[in-house]
């Protein structure tokens, strides 16, 4: 699942999520998680945002 987070300072932010484990970690985690640029990477296809971080495996 994709969700898309506002980071005031960079934008909009895609995360792909995967919907199963431990969801409520992940959501408390988020506003850390966006905000580290080592995780951003670039989706062309997606014009929803500036950057996308692939958290599936988090």
């Amino acid at each position: 699942m994709r969700l898309y987070v506002a980071v005031e300072e960079v934008g909009v932010i895609a995360a792909d999520v995967r919907p199963t484990g431990a969801p409520t970690a992940l959501l408390a985690a988020l506003p850390t998680l966006v905000r580290e640029e080592e995780r951003w990477t670039t989706d062309e296809t997606d014009p929803h945002c500036v950057h996308t971080i692939d958290l599936t495996t988090w």
